[in-house]
């Protein structure tokens, strides 16, 4: 297929998926969108859809553009490769897929994770302390609820890393955090994945590229399609975090196996060679979605719009009220806050 690549706003995705087309067996960056059958537009905006809906390429070959986004916020104003969709009409009928964050291979990579599942044979009983573990920044309730939960166990490690932005270079001894970080996910016999700020994580498929067995926590993140999810992964519904030491006890004995199985599906699916495969595979798909026909979505771009930002709004007030009636009762809040 040709594929002509656009970006909205300055992205490092646009020259890391380049990069990675060279790799391609299947698909041609093409440099015209007359001469594309496919047009995948980097870096939507949910919050600015003028800014998708309004550019020349979409403009021109609406038929033809795909998103790929890693945003955080979930509006499917066209057929999209996402980081985080949820589970609803958009992905029941193939218009929008999920996929791995491809900024994990760029400016910001943890050059660790892969050289710890290489370094350190995985299933190697010694080197293994955790239970299950889990290290990042207080980004969701779901992962404010895991801070608070007291497992009192030496093998279970639960940080909240959140004074640590892994987005930022600049990070003081970024280097050491980063090695700590691969370390962690080889000494765990399984590696905990909330939902971040959106439905999915990039940890989760940092999880798989160590070869260590995940546990997904989010309940309406949509598994990309093709790996053999069932054969390694542990999918845990949100409710149930506090009782994680009970669910997974019972499949330690296989948690080795599950780890090499994850890498596995890590290579096939989302390492680097296949990565500009796989997206522009699913963007073919997205493109030819079941019913309703495309139109029908283009006709309510606007209102998918504003139902997104009254829903948007209602949250920033509920939190600003909850915040509130904390501070006039003096009363400590539960959670902590981002920072």
């Amino acid at each position: 297929m040709k594929v002509y690549l656009g970006a909205l706003i300055e992205t490092d995705q646009l020259d890391i998926l380049k990069d990675h087309a060279s790799f391609s067996k299947s698909h041609e960056i093409v440099s015209s969108p007359a001469a594309a059958e496919l047009i995948l537009v980097l870096g939507a905006s949910a919050r600015e859809p003028r800014q998708l809906l309004d550019h020349e390429l979409y403009k021109s070959y609406p038929d033809r553009c795909v998103i790929y986004t890693e945003e955080d916020d979930y509006l499917p104003l066209l057929p999209t490769v996402h980081t985080n969709a949820q589970s609803g009409l958009h992905t029941r009928i193939g218009r929008v897929f999920n996929y791995a964050h491809i900024s994990r291979n760029g400016r910001h990579q943890n050059r660790f994770v892969g050289e710890t599942a290489v370094q350190m044979p995985i299933g190697t009983a010694t080197q293994k302390r955790y239970l299950f573990s889990f290290q990042g920044g207080s980004t969701s309730i779901l992962r404010k609820r895991l801070f608070n939960l007291k497992f009192n166990r030496d093998d279970v490690l639960i940080e909240n890393t959140s004074a640590y932005w892994h987005w930022d270079n600049s990070q003081p001894d970024r280097e050491a955090r980063q090695r700590r970080y691969a370390d962690t996910l080889a000494a765990s016999h399984f590696v905990l994945c909330p939902r971040g700020a959106g439905a999915g994580s990039s940890r989760f498929f940092e999880v798989m590229a160590a070869g260590v067995a995940p546990v997904l926590l989010s309940d309406a993140y949509v598994l990309t399609p093709g790996p053999a999810w069932d054969d390694f992964l542990i999918r845990v519904r949100e409710r149930d975090i506090a009782r994680l030491p009970a669910i997974l006890e019972p499949h330690l004995k296989g948690a080795a196996e599950r780890g090499r199985l994850a890498r596995r599906a890590f290579d096939e699916f989302f390492a680097i060679d296949r990565e500009f495969d796989r997206i522009v595979d699913l963007a073919a798909r997205a493109l030819r979605h079941a019913p309703p026909a495309e139109e029908y979505f283009q006709r309510r771009q606007m209102a998918m719009f504003r139902q997104f930002e009254r829903k948007r709004k209602a949250r920033a007030a509920l939190r600003s009220l909850a915040l509130g009636a904390l501070r006039a009762l003096h009363l400590n809040n539960p959670y902590q806050m981002n920072r």
